[in-house]
């Protein structure tokens, strides 16, 4: 019965964990092993948590980062995060969104990390305000300033790299 609920958990939830693990440490392998990481943490204690799975992973997946930072390794990397298949027209129209989407992900990479991390839960990962502020233990106004500011400060990086 564990194993059913865990394997439906990992369906549901690995694409946008990989995502946020990548977007913590910019680095393909290690984002993968936050996210397998987390799984096992999840399993072993699957039966201590409640409706709220879906943020405990994430704050997971964060504490195991935090805790490999501790560690003063330093996790840069030149790989990309990779996209979701894209169900568009024509391959060379695919081709376009996905390197429209790598370059916007890029340039919130490059934001400041409360900005990149509430951003990326927001538009990557689905989670809505009240979603990100019980998971980051901040109250929604305070997310939405951040959604705000990060928006307008992703907004000026493009416009000065001439925009996507």
């Amino acid at each position: 019965m564990i194993n059913d609920v865990m394997e439906e958990l990992y369906i549901k939830y690995y694409k946008e964990l990989y995502l946020y693990a990548f977007s913590l440490c910019k680095d393909h392998h290690l984002a993968q092993d936050l996210t397998s990481d987390t799984f096992f943490k999840a399993y072993m204690s699957l039966e201590e948590q409640d409706s709220y799975i879906k943020y405990w992973l994430f704050k997971v997946c964060r504490n195991l980062f935090i805790d490999l930072k501790r560690k003063d390794k330093e996790y840069l990397s030149d790989d990309y995060v990779e996209r979701l298949e894209d169900k568009s027209v024509t391959p060379l129209y695919r081709m376009i969104e996905t390197e429209r989407k790598r370059e916007l992900f890029q340039e919130i990479l490059m934001l400041k990390e409360a900005y990149k991390e509430v951003l990326i839960l927001y538009y990557y990962c689905d989670f809505s305000v009240l979603e990100i502020s019980e998971s980051k233990n901040l109250n929604e106004g305070t997310v939405k300033t951040l959604l705000f500011r990060g928006r307008k400060k992703l907004k000026k990086r493009l416009e000065e790299n001439n925009g996507l």
